[in-house]
């Protein structure tokens, strides 16, 4: 058991060197960066070999229930843990109590996903979901169980421990999930794998962290927790309702084949940004809180963690999308061919996914979660319609929707969050233009160019590849302003390595 105090819950012990800081959050990002791309291979593989074992309709199904109560897993974390890596201090009492906090939030809400079982499958008439929810709503127990334990290792900057757990867990999840899908268990392998994943990775954390909880304390209050969790709570919501909209809809419109093929599509939206966003918000966010009332440093880690998003993730999605055709033929088989439309649509909206991801820092890093949920409660019902408005067209009228709606998002977004946290966003639009259209845009369109041809799929995604890495070493070469993005990008991994 951890000793009381602040620095045994892993607070900061007093300012740090911008310098250290700096060198923490390289090799943060490094090792962030090269775990998640191992848990890429991962999904990807997992994507491939139960795409071939199962059918769009298994997927479709396990779809329609995660949609609904997927939502439940934001309530049981209630946006403590950003809450938490947000704060400068934290004693051990707080640290138990916020265990005991999440805990019971997952187990209301494990309870509400039980009692709800009998509604969704009414509500979509597939009396199958029924025990897929009731088997499903027992994750949000024990990831409810397992949210202070990950808060710990962002907070101490433990990335390689918080990395290797999600990679062993989902490994796991993998195995078991391929292993029932091989014996003929059908969607069961999905809803097994998603337990299997949740039970692993709380193991593995509490062995990492190696502290556990003491007796809830009454005295001891969690209110400025609560306070900033329930703005960002308010907004991750709304959030989740903008994301999930099309798949209920979809699901109740056209059914579960159809909803199959847009989900695998999303999925593959969604992995490398599950894969970059997310941890990298862990490496981000402890930085920027302690830098945040140094308004140079502030803005410098800005920019250097906007040019990951615009150099890495968007340029990717960029490329999957010129590439979608043959990458789904290669990676799920011709049964799978619907998906490729679908994806490339989507993927041009992940672009703007990711490049929006520093408001996002920035609301959190100022404490203005306040401000951002009055911004979503504006936007997102306003994304909501424009999602919902192709829903005539199917999953590709869906998919156009969404991708509009996140490039107005992402634009509306960074214009208001500067006003709000007094931050000059106007700098860090500019740069994500300049990288997306004279980087990612052009290495897209030399991919998709490459595979007019009628030639085996391999052979295509090879030309595909081929031609935007040569765009890629023509801009960086010529394109004075890319390359000066590119060497910053170069020297923050060099100092991650230490070189």
């Amino acid at each position: 058991m951890s000793t009381p105090g602040a620095s045994a819950a892993g607070a900061p012990g007093g300012a740090q060197h911008p310098g250290t800081l700096s060198a923490r959050a390289a090799r943060g990002t490094t090792v962030t960066l090269a775990a998640q791309a191992v848990r890429a291979l991962l999904q990807f593989g997992s994507v491939v070999v139960l795409a071939r074992l199962l059918t769009p309709r298994d997927f479709g199904l396990v779809a329609m229930v995660t949609a609904v109560i997927g939502i439940a897993d934001l309530v049981r974390d209630f946006g403590l843990s950003s809450a938490v890596i947000q704060s400068t201090e934290l004693t051990d009492a707080e640290r138990t109590n916020l265990f005991w906090a999440n805990l019971a939030l997952g187990a209301g809400c494990t309870v509400v996903a039980l009692a709800s079982a009998p509604l969704i499958a009414t509500g979509y008439q597939q009396p199958r979901l029924a025990p897929i929810v009731l088997t499903l709503a027992w994750v949000f127990l024990v990831t409810g169980a397992n949210t202070q334990f990950r808060t710990d290792l962002a907070r101490r900057m433990r990335f390689l421990a918080l990395s290797g757990s999600d990679i062993a867990a989902q490994a796991g999840g993998i195995a078991v999930a391929v292993t029932l899908a091989v014996l003929g268990a059908g969607l069961w392998a999905i809803v097994v794998q998603q337990l299997c994943v949740a039970v692993l990775s709380l193991a593995i954390n509490v062995w990492s962290v190696r502290w556990l909880p003491g007796l809830p304390r009454r005295q001891v209050s969690l209110r400025r927790f609560f306070r900033f969790g329930g703005g960002l709570l308010g907004t991750q919501l709304i959030a989740y309702l903008t994301k999930n909209v099309d798949n209920i809809a979809l699901g109740s419109v056209w059914g579960a084949a159809p909803l199959g093929l847009y989900s695998r599509a999303y999925q593959l939206l969604m992995m490398p940004l599950n894969q970059i966003n997310a941890p990298m918000t862990n490496v981000a966010l402890p930085v920027l809180a302690r830098v945040q009332h140094d308004e140079e440093v502030f803005a410098r880690y800005l920019a250097r963690a906007q040019l990951v998003g615009c150099y890495v993730t968007a340029t990717a999605f960029c490329v999957a999308a010129g590439l979608a055709e043959p990458l789904v033929l290669v990676l799920f088989g011709p049964r799978w061919a619907g998906v490729a439309p679908v994806f490339a649509v989507l993927a041009l909206g992940g672009i703007f996914r990711a490049v929006a991801q520093i408001a996002y820092w920035i609301f959190l890093a100022r404490g203005r979660t306040s401000d951002q949920l009055r911004q979503d409660l504006v936007l997102r019902p306003v994304m909501i319609l424009l999602i919902l408005a192709g829903l005539p067209w199917g999953p590709v009228g869906v998919a156009a929707g969404h991708s509009v709606a996140f490039l107005g998002y992402w634009i509306a977004t960074m214009l208001y969050v500067g006003q709000v946290a007094g931050v000059d966003t106007k700098p860090l639009l500019r740069n994500a233009v300049r990288a997306v259209v004279g980087f990612g845009a052009p290495c897209g369109l030399a991919a998709y160019l490459a595979t007019l041809g009628s030639l085996p799929a391999v052979v295509e995604l090879g030309l595909g590849l081929t031609a935007a890495a040569t765009w890629a070493g023509l801009a960086a070469t010529f394109v004075p302003a890319i390359r000066t993005d590119l060497a910053l990008v170069l020297g923050f991994v060099r100092r991650a390595l230490g070189r």
